[in-house]
């Protein structure tokens, strides 16, 4: 019997504690691999080219390179870029707005159960995997 295919998750957020509260919660879903943690926008450029996550969940507010420029630059970099997800604080219409723009696949603040951000996790995984690499960015946009 092979093991269940996993959803690699790279967590983008300065808050250490949040962040591996997040990565606690998310174990708990045999889906979900969380691969690495970066505590801020330039370490989540990196770690996603090393990592070569399926996901970001990539916070907005961070050192060093914020979140909109992360999923920029990552989204914008060599293909396949993973899919990412804003997970943030902000219920901003104008950081949805930047989001959208920077080319993020979701948004979703943090007062969301981890249970919602499960369900994102692999919505963003289906919806790669129903769609060929054209189709998706032709849809993304």
């Amino acid at each position: 019997m092979s093991a269940d295919p996993s959803i690699r998750v790279l967590i983008a957020d300065d808050q250490l504690l949040f962040a591996e509260a997040l990565a606690a919660a998310l174990a708990t879903d045999r889906r979900i691999e969380v691969v690495g943690i970066a505590a801020n926008g330039q370490e989540a450029v990196h770690l996603s080219g090393l990592l070569k996550p399926d996901v970001i969940l990539m916070d907005l507010q961070m050192p060093l390179l914020d979140g909109i420029e992360a999923t920029r630059q990552i989204v914008g970099g060599d293909a396949p870029a993973p899919r990412v997800l804003i997970l943030t604080g902000s219920d901003e219409p104008e950081a949805l707005q930047r989001a959208r723009a920077a080319g993020a696949s979701g948004y979703l603040t943090k007062n969301r159960s981890a249970g919602t951000v499960v369900d994102a996790l692999t919505g963003l995984v289906s919806l790669a995997a129903a769609f060929p690499p054209d189709a998706q960015t032709a849809t993304a946009r």
